[in-house]
């Protein structure tokens, strides 16, 4: 295993990414991973919010193109993350609150998911908000807060 994380890492594009002076490299990396955290994760609070009950006057129908808004935040994280997780694998990719951090993101995906089949079914049926929305909707705000501590931690771990 530490084997391909050192190959990863002394790769010429990672090796690149780390090393560059260029703004193009590490800050514009870095600068989209958190553009799309904030789309990703922006996105999913709106909607998580709106069936925990606020706002209520916004019809739950205006908010199933959220989750087009999430995908897209979601895959500008993972194609960004990789590109950082290269520039520092064997750092990264042999601590524990990295680890913390992609099971949290599966489980933050995983509620999405379950959030939509949840509210939004299959077919033309209406929204709805039942118990098991409102808790997959706290459980969501709770794992994003988490996963982004965690990502945070990664820099002082």
């Amino acid at each position: 295993m530490m084997d391909t994380l050192t190959w990863l890492e002394n790769s010429g594009f990672a090796t690149w990414i780390r090393t560059s002076p260029s703004i193009w490299a590490y800050p514009t990396i870095l600068t989209l991973h958190t553009l799309g955290l904030a789309v990703l994760v922006g996105a999913n609070w709106a909607l998580d919010l709106r069936l925990l009950g606020v706002a209520k006057a916004i019809p739950l129908q205006t908010l199933s193109p959220s989750f087009r808004v999430m995908w897209i935040g979601f895959w500008v994280n993972f194609v960004s993350g990789v590109l950082l997780f290269a520039a520092d694998a064997t750092t990264k990719g042999t601590t524990t609150v990295f680890m913390v951090k992609l099971a949290l993101i599966a489980v933050g995906v995983a509620l999405i998911v379950l959030t939509r089949r949840t509210v939004y079914g299959r077919g033309a049926k209406a929204p709805t908000i039942d118990a098991t929305a409102r808790l997959l909707a706290a459980g969501s705000l709770l794992v994003w807060i988490v996963a982004i501590a965690a990502g945070r931690l990664m820099a002082y771990l």
